[in-house]
């Protein structure tokens, strides 16, 4: 997660060398910078199924948005391609509860696709997810438990109803 606070205040999510790509309004977001080249090694290097996001950052104007449980409100003006990315699968989901509901659904409304991971890691998701921020498109991926994935899919149901949603879920006796 990249990103500075601009003269207003405003947090901005650099994916590139150049800044101000995503602009994310939220007073409890802390100040991060994220140089070029160590974004170059995260594409090398990263978690497996963030690199190719990493990659798709290397291209000026493309973005990564992290929102972790209980951030509070938040607003996304991406002028080009972004992922975001909703981190609700740590050791207790919250759903979308855990969330500022009303940002959560402006940020739906502003992808083209939405993915609710359930269960393990889905690296195509991610690469989809890339390629579509590539093409200066926005994708939302939702990370969550089993448990949640009901109170998710009817949020985004509501919050984009003509987006496409696809559900990765466990096996039914292997979760």
């Amino acid at each position: 997660m990249a990103f500075c606070r601009d003269h207003q205040g405003n947090v901005r999510f650099v994916g590139s060398a150049s800044r101000a790509r995503l602009t994310v309004r939220s007073p409890s977001v802390t100040d991060a910078s994220l140089p070029r080249a160590r974004l170059e090694q995260l594409a090398r290097t990263g978690q497996p199924h963030l690199r190719p996001i990493y990659a798709a950052m290397l291209d000026p104007g493309i973005a990564l948005l992290m929102v972790q449980q209980k951030i509070g409100r938040f607003a996304v003006e991406a002028p080009r391609g972004f992922v975001a990315i909703i981190g609700d699968d740590t050791d207790r989901a919250l759903g979308p509860a855990g969330f500022h509901r009303k940002s959560v659904r402006r940020l739906a409304a502003q992808t083209c696709s939405i993915a609710i991971i359930a269960s393990d890691i889905v690296p195509d998701v991610y690469e989809t997810a890339a390629a579509l921020a590539a093409l200066g498109r926005g994708a939302l991926i939702i990370e969550t438990r089993p448990e949640q994935e009901g109170a998710w899919m009817d949020l985004m149901k509501t919050a984009a109803p003509r987006t496409p949603i696809l559900l990765c879920t466990p096996i039914a006796g292997t979760a």
